[in-house]
């Protein structure tokens, strides 16, 4: 099916079960689309960690969230309440805007679909997973460019021109205040040079926490500078196994701030080292000088150089990369090759 001109999008379903980075880089797809549809009412799918994120575009007017919290049936029955609430509101049109990996999550997808009942079906035809789609637009496991683009090529399909490429993420003053009065607590001054880190992320993504300390260690010997460490209350423990082996101290706001309040906390470092995670991709957006480290990711799909120039990507591609799994049967080892050395140079580099 292509789009003619006969069809009139109203109400139009965006489904994006992705992370923070996916969501993020979607953005300039899905603003052009609201250009494109000035007088349709846009909603998006997505899941709880990225509500918050979703709420704050101007070119989105509602967000469902597919909860994903909960296995078993009390996640079953939260999931088809919101389907069958979305399935009442009579899309006109639905798009999914995220990679089916496997022919489990295809089959899932199937299945919302199905539930929800939208006119037409659109998305990503992965390998000839998207069979039950109407619209699509073909793409292979392993990505051959930038996420982005795909996201782009998904709404050009639906007659939409793009004319920019321009991510939105911004940062309201409140959030920017109490930043401020965070750090102001923690006995970081405006005058401090500012290093974060971000040791977290999937587990499969967590480059070792000795090579972090080692990292802190070895810029704090030779560069005044205050670290300040990041992640969700997920990595509470791991910010206590990180602070028992540097020699230095570190500042924990480890599941203190919420996705847009960390975002106006990376704006104030000086320099920001993560896993290949969302708070990678929120740096690299706002041009914060970026060290980021890839293991098993899809680095075609989701290298951080693609939007922003101020940024040092590790990545010793290993012969069973990129996969998808949520442990490593490896050992990790694409990224224990990368050396802590190497890592600090390039973070002292930027400061």
């Amino acid at each position: 099916m292509d789009i003619n001109k006969e069809m009139i999008f109203k109400k139009i379903l965006i489904i994006n079960l992705g992370g923070i980075g996916d969501l993020l880089l979607s953005t300039p797809a899905l603003r052009a689309l609201k250009n494109k549809y000035p007088d349709a009412e846009i909603s998006m799918l997505v899941v709880k960690r990225v509500y918050e994120v979703a709420k704050g575009l101007e070119y989105i007017d509602n967000v469902f969230i597919l909860s994903t919290a909960h296995k078993g049936f009390v996640n079953i029955v939260r999931s088809l309440c919101t389907l069958l609430e979305l399935r009442r509101n009579g899309f006109d049109i639905a798009v999914n805007m995220r990679t089916m990996v496997s022919r489990r999550s295809a089959a899932i997808m199937k299945i919302i679909f199905d539930i929800i009942r939208p006119k037409v079906k659109a998305g990503r035809d992965t390998e000839g997973r998207g069979y039950f789609l109407d619209i699509t637009i073909p793409e292979m496991t392993i990505g051959a460019k930038s996420e982005m683009e795909y996201d782009l090529d998904m709404v050009k399909k639906l007659g939409v021109d793009i004319y920019e490429k321009n991510i939105d993420l911004k940062i309201a003053e409140p959030d920017i205040k109490m930043v401020d009065e965070l750090l102001k607590k923690s006995n970081i001054s405006s005058d401090d040079i500012v290093v974060g880190v971000h040791p977290g992320g999937a587990k499969s993504r967590r480059w070792p926490l000795e090579n972090y300390a080692r990292v802190i260690d070895t810029v704090s010997d030779k560069i005044k500078c205050k670290f300040i460490i990041t992640g969700g209350t997920d990595d509470l423990e791991l910010f206590g196994s990180l602070s028992t082996k540097v020699d230095h101290n570190i500042v924990n706001l480890v599941g203190r701030v919420k996705i847009r309040e960390l975002a106006a906390l990376i704006k104030r470092c000086d320099v920001f080292i993560a896993n290949d995670s969302g708070p990678m991709h929120i740096a690299a957006i706002l041009k914060i000088p970026l060290v980021a480290i890839f293991g098993p990711g899809d680095i075609a799909r989701f290298d951080p150089r693609y939007i922003s120039d101020k940024v040092v990507v590790f990545y010793k591609r290993a012969d069973c990369a990129p996969c998808n799994n949520a442990v490593c049967d490896y050992d990790n080892r694409c990224l224990k090759t990368i050396r802590y050395e190497e890592v600090a140079e390039a973070a002292m580099g930027f400061l």
